[in-house]
């Protein structure tokens, strides 16, 4: 408490002296009534009765307000508004006897002066306290602000009243009495007193005060925070240092708490949840990451299914540093998981397509390198996008939609006519183009004719994106194609100039060996026995003169009677004529005919054909079975393979289902054809059978084949037979 005394101060004001005995009985009664008061404000208007009790005649209060620095008057008794007016100041005026009463926190008497009539005592009123608060004494500490200003153990600021330990803001007052024309010191005394005893009441009931504003303030907060926890969609958990849940939001009961309409199922969801929350903790705890992110599955009671949760925990601390519990957030990721696993998938779906466009572009990127021919690709405003190499090398090189260079004026020409030529075809109506296109060829120094192939690329909204076109260089192949025509028509001449020059010749010989073959015919039966083989060989040979001129008149004289011809039965028909021939030499043949459809051609020349190609064939494997070394045809065979002749025809169908075409295959298994003569084995004169062939038989049934508008073909192996085929056409 603070003491009575009173020291001289400064001439005015004069502080009083000390006083050495107190007035006990004014002191009880202003104790009784302080004891009544139950809130701080109200002891300022009990300690102003006590004061007019005394025998003063008015008294009142000024409080400094520490937000704003202002001194002003909170409670007055007997005091007109213009008195409390005049005790109205603040801290910066150092020059009002109020503000050097509260600064020097000492009571002193103000003379009488022309403001004020009488003379006031003014005391200073401070929090002070003996005991220092339950903070300070916890914390054992010593810089309560109640102790400090009671011992004034630091230099007193009155715009720093703050406790240091609890962060209480204090208060500093000033109680200003009128006293009377006379008054002893011993009024003075028990008026001091009776402030003091004020003063430590309301210290008392200041603190008490700030309890009860900052218990209200922390029930507010908590308030505030279980408000926040409940509207909170994610699980909220408050446990202690035993992982036992103090609090928890009806998010979190959703999972940890039993609902009304238990069930057994239910039961044990509540319980599974528990000990998996209760398991997480514990293990984030022995692990020492308590305020770390951490997956748990737990199981929806009302729904039944997995729910998948982020625990963010972090932990709280006492006033004392010491770890009082957990703070546990679990956000729903189970949306958010599936969403990154589909993100991830579809990520990896990705790369693998743009791994594809890579291989597909580096694919195709190998494929205009390497095509053979130069590639164009312009934009839908006909600007070149890229070149390959070739293109380059007609039209310079792109770089940006523009041509970097183009030196050479011919060059130049390339490119105005390539210009033309796309801006033609882009903005035509026409998806595709093939055209020519005349360029100048920088290697060859000459100038070619290009053909062009066209085509557009639309984009989404239809229009054109890009246009591509591929320049071919046909020249080489117009010159191979030329001189094949000329080859076929200096052939063609050669064939013409042969079948006349065969023709004239087989009718002037003709007549001779018909008179050769009559007078030879006349001697029959008249030739000496001796003379006969000699008969013989010129009767034969006589005879295969006939056959020669036959044959030259066969292939000059084209036959006008063409019709429908069953092509089955000229086979059939052919193979009945050479059948006794075919199994004196034990020739087995196999024939597969299909149905065919009727030819238009002439059925002699194609019995003609069938005829020689079945001669050829028994020819071949006759000769084949004297390789073996045998007299007899039987014992030919017996000793060598089997001879087989084999004939298949069939139907071709076309593309168009017009144009068919009929195939024959004619197979022998005879001695076949030498590689070296069977490149030209269709020409005249050309044989196998040495002295006893023509070498025109093939040649003009290939003749007759192409004469039928047909392709003739053959393949052979020596010592394993030939296979001749021939394809027909069933509409000329």
């Amino acid at each position: 408490m603070a003491t009575a005394q009173m020291r001289p101060a400064a001439s005015q004001p004069q502080p009083l002296p000390f006083r050495d005995r107190r007035s006990t009985s004014a002191r009880d009664r202003a104790a009784l009534r302080l004891l009544s008061a139950e809130r701080s404000d109200e002891v300022f208007p009990i300690l102003l009765e006590e004061i007019v009790n005394l025998g003063f005649p008015r008294a009142l209060v000024t409080q400094v307000d520490f937000d704003t620095g202002e001194v002003r008057p909170v409670a007055s008794l007997n005091c007109s508004k213009a008195m409390q007016r005049r005790f109205s100041s603040a801290l910066w005026q150092a020059e009002n006897p109020i503000i050097g009463v509260l600064n020097a926190m000492r009571a002193v008497v103000l003379p009488r002066t022309s403001s004020h009539v009488a003379a006031l005592y003014c005391h200073p009123v401070l929090y002070r306290n003996l005991n220092p608060c339950w903070e300070a004494q916890r914390a054992a500490r010593s810089d309560c602000l109640a102790v400090t200003n009671q011992y004034g153990s630091s230099k007193l600021d009155l715009e720093t009243q703050v406790c240091r330990t609890c962060g209480m803001r204090a208060y500093a007052a000033a109680v200003v009495v009128e006293l009377p024309a006379r008054s002893s010191e011993r009024q003075l005394a028990e008026l001091g007193n009776t402030i003091d005893v004020a003063n430590s009441y309301l210290s008392r009931l200041f603190k008490v005060d700030h309890y009860y504003n900052r218990m209200r303030d922390n029930d507010m907060t908590i308030a505030q925070l279980q408000t926040l926890m409940q509207s909170m969609a994610d699980p909220v958990i408050l446990t202690d240092a035993q992982h036992r849940v103090i609090a928890q939001n009806r998010a979190a009961e959703r999972f940890f708490r039993l609902p009304d309409d238990v069930s057994e199922g239910a039961a044990r969801a509540v319980e599974l949840n528990n000990m998996l929350f209760s398991a997480a903790l514990s293990s984030m705890a022995v692990s020492g990451s308590l305020d770390a992110n951490r997956d748990m599955t737990l199981v929806d009671v009302s729904e039944g299914e997995e729910v998948l949760f982020e625990a963010v925990t972090a932990p709280s601390y006492s006033r004392d540093g010491l770890r009082s519990g957990l703070v546990t957030v679990m956000r729903d990721v189970t949306d958010l998981r599936r969403a990154d696993q589909e993100f991830r998938a579809s990520m990896l779906r990705l790369r693998e397509a743009e791994e594809v466009v890579r291989q597909d572009r580096d694919r195709l990127n190998l494929v205009i390198e390497n095509v053979g021919d130069p590639i164009i690709v312009a934009d839908g405003a006909a600007r070149l996008v890229m070149l390959d190499p070739l293109g380059q090398k007609l039209f310079g090189r792109v770089a940006g939609g523009e041509r970097t260079d183009a030196v050479d004026p011919k060059l130049i020409k390339n490119q105005v006519a390539l210009d033309t030529y796309l801006q033609n075809f882009t903005f035509s109506f026409s998806n595709q183009l093939n055209s020519t296109l005349r360029l100048y060829e920088p290697e060859s120094k000459t100038e070619i004719d290009y053909d062009t192939r066209s085509g557009k690329i639309y984009g989404s909204r239809g229009q054109v994106s890009f246009t591509i076109t591929v320049l071919r260089d046909f020249s080489a192949l117009r010159k191979l194609e030329q001189l094949r025509i000329e080859r076929r028509m200096l052939e063609m001449e050669k064939f013409a100039a042969t079948g006349r020059l065969a023709g004239t010749i087989a009718h002037e010989v003709n007549n001779p060996m018909e008179a050769i073959k009559n007078s030879i015919f006349l001697l029959q039966g008249r030739v000496q026995p001796e003379a006969q083989p000699v008969y013989e060989i010129l009767r034969g040979e006589t005879e295969r003169v006939a056959r020669i001129v036959r044959q030259m008149l066969g292939l000059y004289r084209h036959s006008d009677q063409a019709g429908t011809v069953d092509l089955n039965s000229v086979i059939e028909d052919t193979l009945t004529l050479f059948m006794r021939q075919l199994q004196r030499f034990s020739i087995r043949v196999e024939k597969k005919l299909e149905k065919l459809p009727p030819l238009v051609g002439s059925a002699d020349q194609l019995r003609q054909v069938i005829s020689n190609l079945v001669v050829n064939a028994k020819d071949s494997m006759a000769a084949h079975g004297e390789d073996h070394g045998g007299a007899e045809p039987a014992q030919t065979a017996a000793r060598s393979k089997e001879n087989v002749l084999y004939i298949r025809s069939r139907q071709m169908p076309s593309a168009d289902g017009i144009h068919a075409s009929v195939r024959v295959l004619i197979a022998d298994t005879g001695s076949g054809i030498p590689a070296e003569m069977l490149r030209h084995i269709f020409e005249p004169f050309v044989t196998t059978k040495g002295e006893k062939g023509t070498g025109l038989g093939l040649w003009i049934v290939k003749g007759i084949i192409e004469n039928h508008g047909g392709k003739m073909r053959v393949r052979s192996k020596p010592g394993k037979g030939t296979v001749f085929r021939i394809d027909l056409p069933t509409v000329r």
